[in-house]
């Protein structure tokens, strides 16, 4: 009898154990201390037992072709014909252009505003930036797309969000995994990175609709978000949905254990009813409960008019009851420095971080190493083989489980982690093959793994 099924009878007594003692987000911040339940590295015995039996079911899977698994229905949270969309933005863009933001035209990629002010690539034989897309997922297995979205995590990271988003049932937990890796071969994903912030619409990137500064008190990096930069005209339904889907992805690259949520602010200031976009709304809400779980840290809605109450009350109903708890108000700058220091809140709003957000255009020579197809392909061979590796070690400890091998499980388990680790380094070089670089690797605040605000801070 699979492991799968054992888990599942003796699960009902073990969820109410695993992932108990969660605090309140209000609490964690007026402790300062981080809540780190359920977190890799910080797994208690029952947890670790859960993780395994999941890894169990997917190894189960892994040579299976992934679109012949059971799975979560995969949601489109707004009905649009995407080739639609950009057929009609395509017509505005050549019969009638206009400008959004300082000298961005409609449907503008970056690639585009790039070679308009000069900027190409000798690497390119017509000076592109970036190489066109190789798909680097070798089959329509599981066990290939399932490596392309672990790419420079944790395997094991993963694999928690959705335990702990589905509160550790093994079987919607494993649903809810299979419809959000098919969901990123529907939407592109590999390619969205593959291209980075060189295809996303000019005019998004420019005006800094959001971006990614700072960290509050319990390490989370920042992302502000301000409703007044957004107009739901200025760009076309795909080039949004791109954008949060890139943001999504460079997102992940500036979180790492035990830091694996952000703090969202959702700067209202200046809001008007022309500001408000459902379809926007409604996306970025399915993406985080859906194909991004356990993502939010705590979304802190700032200085909203005073009918924003009304559209809470709409909103509300459409969240996840967890996510919705992680959201707090915040009228003033004395509420923002319940969560955040005074050195890290932007001077804009009341701290002494004098920041603004200014776009860095790409470097014509920063793709290099994307154009070096036999790099490539020795960086990946090296993360096969390790992933190889990981696989075996992760079969020995389900397998030391089922026979109630401590010792053996004991064993096992520290050679994921050492596997783990070595896995995450390769594929971290195997990124430089295969993601254009992008803002945050440009202002220097991400290089490699390590993530420095002081390299943008004007304190």
């Amino acid at each position: 009898m699979s492991g799968i099924f054992k888990a599942i009878s003796r699960q009902r007594s073990q969820v109410d154990v695993a992932g108990a003692g969660r605090e309140a987000i209000t609490t964690q911040f007026s402790k300062g201390r981080l809540d780190t339940c359920g977190v890799y590295g910080h797994l208690s015995p029952n947890e670790e037992n859960l993780l395994a039996d999941l890894w169990e079911r997917i190894l189960d899977d892994f040579d299976k072709p992934l679109d012949s698994i059971e799975s979560d229905p995969i949601a489109r949270p707004v009905e649009c014909d995407d080739e639609l969309e950009r057929k009609k933005a395509k017509e505005v863009q050549e019969s009638s252009p206009f400008e959004v933001v300082k000298g961005c035209m409609f449907n503008q990629s970056v690639a585009e505003k790039c070679k308009e002010l000069g900027i190409v690539s000798t690497c390119g034989a017509d000076g592109e930036l970036v190489p066109k897309f190789e798909s680097q997922i070798p089959d329509g297995t599981l066990k290939s797309v399932f490596w392309s979205v672990v790419r420079e995590d944790h395997p094991d990271v993963l694999i928690l969000r959705f335990l702990r988003a589905r509160k550790w049932d093994l079987e919607k937990s494993y649903k809810m995994a299979i419809a959000a890796v098919k969901w990123r071969i529907q939407e592109h994903v590999e390619e969205i990175v593959w291209y980075g912030d060189t295809a996303n619409d000019a005019s998004l990137m420019w005006k800094g609709v959001s971006y990614a500064h700072g960290k509050d008190k319990l390490g989370q990096p920042i992302i502000w978000s301000g409703s007044c930069l957004h107009h739901q005209k200025d760009q076309s339904y795909p080039q949004l949905k791109r954008y949060l889907i890139w943001m999504m992805e460079t997102l992940r690259q500036l979180l790492a254990p035990p830091i694996e949520r952000v703090c969202l602010i959702m700067d209202l200031t200046d809001h008007s009813n022309a500001n408000m976009d459902w379809p926007f709304v409604k996306t970025f809400l399915k993406f985080l409960e859906a194909y991004y779980p356990e993502c939010l840290g705590i979304c802190i809605v700032y200085n909203g008019p005073w009918w924003f109450s009304g559209v809470w009350k709409l909103i509300s109903p459409l969240l996840d009851p967890v996510v919705a708890s992680k959201v707090q108000f915040a009228q003033k700058p004395e509420g923002l420095l319940k969560f955040i220091d005074e050195k890290e809140l932007l001077e804009m709003r009341g701290g002494k971080d004098a920041y603004t957000y200014e776009y860095v255009k790409p470097d014509p020579e920063e793709n290099k190493l994307m154009f070096d197809e036999e790099g490539r392909t020795a960086a990946a061979e090296k993360l096969r083989l390790l992933q190889e590796q990981f696989v075996k070690a992760t079969t020995d400890w389900v397998n030391a489980k089922e026979g109630g091998d401590d010792d053996g499980f004991a064993a096992a388990s520290r050679q994921r982690v050492e596997l783990s680790d070595k896995v995450k380094a390769a594929a971290g070089e195997l990124d430089k093959y295969t993601r254009a670089r992008h803002f945050y690797t440009r202002t220097g605040v991400l290089q490699g793994s390590v993530v420095d605000w002081t390299k943008v801070q004007n304190n």
